[in-house]
């Protein structure tokens, strides 16, 4: 039984894995164009964009997105789904009111005119990411992992089709937010018309004293969690904001295109695993399972799917240059300097899921503002006292890199302290 399960999840993991690496495949070949079409600044403001997204897109949902897999039965789990994209839908059109009524003020205070031209293809993007994000969270549910990545890879060529045409058409203002607008409206449209051919779904409708019910019993998803990620986002927010005051966007963009070159792909690859280990954890949560193995299992799977990328991160700059042109080889020394902390990044996050599994978030919670102030304090100290940027960046790689640790050890003893009933 034990091998069946572990064989399951290991077909699972490959086949979101196939998909991933084909959408980042698309990514890296366009990218070399991308380079040459957009300039540092703009891939800033890119940056800037995404990381608005993603801090609304947290909100959007209540967190309930994650809840999804949980229930023991699909039909609890359905409520669950419908709740978050109720909320999603909710949240998207008070974004509509804020962004019409305060863009300009916004905007002023940015001190950045174009900045209002974005601010409205925000609630359209935070509800396109809430749709998918939650019905991924199903589709893993279900266990149709083949749609989760020819989904993955659909958008990722969407994306890069668009932001070349963009570039090309001269329409760099905006032109690689308007791609990932498109990119993630075809993906979420794919996870919706999927809902079509599940039979849960066609099963029944909603009730609402089952909503209610599944809302009062994952509470503390919104409760503890969505201050956890919204703190989380808010941090990735605040270093951007803190690279642009004291480098300027040059810079900003260097760094954010450094971490889309690596951080992205390598974040995809992890997600892969960690879907599967989160919908495996949680059965073996609710069936007395050994999630001590399990766990242990993931890391070793991740931590030898890491070594490749640390051995080819120490070529980074000259790799950069020649790939992307001589003026990003820079990036390629920020994402040099910036490998401990990535590749500990990519080890602990498809784990993090266990603490909502097993009920410990708010412990979870205290370790998530360590690593944030472990990444915000460098960037405030180079502000504060002129560090150059390389300090900084080390600083942030050292600091990050031992709370991971930390927190890695300690999702191991979580994992160990529930042992295997019978």
């Amino acid at each position: 039984m034990k091998t069946t399960a572990a064989s399951a999840s290991a077909r699972h993991v490959l086949t979101l894995m196939t998909g991933t690496s084909l959408a980042q495949a698309i990514a890296l070949a366009v990218s070399p164009l991308l380079t040459r079409l957009y300039t540092p600044g703009q891939f800033g403001v890119y940056a800037l964009y995404l990381s608005a997204v993603a801090l609304l897109a947290i909100v959007a949902t209540g967190r309930y997105e994650l809840a999804v897999v949980l229930p023991e039965s699909d039909d609890d789990a359905w409520h669950v789904c419908a709740l978050a994209l109720l909320i999603a839908l909710a949240v998207s059109a008070l974004c509509v009111v804020g962004v019409w009524a305060f863009s300009g003020r916004i905007a002023a205070w940015a001190g950045d005119a174009d900045l209002g031209g974005w601010l409205y293809l925000l609630p359209l993007a935070v509800l396109l990411t809430s749709v998918t994000n939650t019905l991924g969270c199903w589709a893993n549910r279900r266990q149709h992992y083949t749609q989760i990545a020819s989904n993955r890879l659909s958008q990722s060529a969407t994306t890069a089709a668009a932001s070349v045409g963009f570039g090309a058409a001269a329409q760099t203002g905006l032109g690689l937010v308007w791609a990932s607008v498109l990119g993630q409206g075809l993906s979420a449209a794919l996870f919706a018309l999927g809902l079509r051919r599940d039979e849960r779904v066609a099963a029944g409708g909603l009730k609402r004293e089952t909503l209610r019910a599944q809302a009062a019993r994952y509470i503390n998803f919104p409760r503890i969690n969505l201050p956890h990620a919204l703190l989380d986002a808010a941090q990735a927010s605040a270093l951007l904001a803190l690279l642009g005051l004291t480098f300027g966007s040059g810079v900003l963009g260097l760094y954010a295109f450094a971490l889309r070159i690596v951080k992205t792909p390598l974040g995809m690859l992890g997600s892969s695993v960690g879907q599967v280990f989160q919908q495996r954890a949680a059965q073996l949560y609710n069936d007395g399972g050994d999630l001590r193995g399990l766990v242990r299992r993931t890391t070793l799977r991740l931590a030898k799917l890491i070594v490749p990328f640390v051995a080819l991160m120490l070529v980074a700059p000259q790799l950069f240059a020649w790939l992307f042109g001589d003026g990003w080889r820079e990036a390629g020394v920020y994402a040099l300097i910036l490998t401990p902390w990535m590749a500990l990044n990519f080890i602990t996050s498809p784990l993090s899921q266990l603490p909502l599994i097993v009920g410990q978030q708010a412990r979870a919670f205290m370790y998530g503002l360590a690593y944030q102030a472990s990444m915000l304090l460098p960037y405030a100290l180079a502000w504060a006292m002129h560090l150059d940027i390389l300090t900084a960046l080390a600083l942030q790689s050292a600091l990050s890199s031992v709370v991971l640790v930390f927190y890695a050890l300690w999702l191991h003893r979580l994992a160990s302290s529930r042992p295997a009933h019978g």
